[in-house]
């Protein structure tokens, strides 16, 4: 886990309710294939819209939160 983490909850809390892969990436501090990865093995939960995939900024916290411990 990032040292900035709370940081990086507390802008998540201010930003969008959805986000995009790329600011997931860029919170995670994780390439493209790490974060595919995670969606298809369900571990970060995500959806698709049209051929965009999208993550809630609950759904980022919660597998922080699991992921920390």
């Amino acid at each position: 886990m990032h040292p900035d983490f709370d940081n990086e909850m507390y802008e998540l809390e201010t930003e969008n309710e959805i986000l995009t892969p790329a600011e997931v990436m860029n919170i995670l501090f994780i390439g493209r294939n790490s974060f595919y990865k995670l969606v298809h093995s369900g571990e970060l939960p995500a959806f698709r819209i049209g051929k965009l995939w999208r993550v809630s900024r609950e759904a980022l916290e919660g597998y922080c939160r699991k992921s920390a411990k």
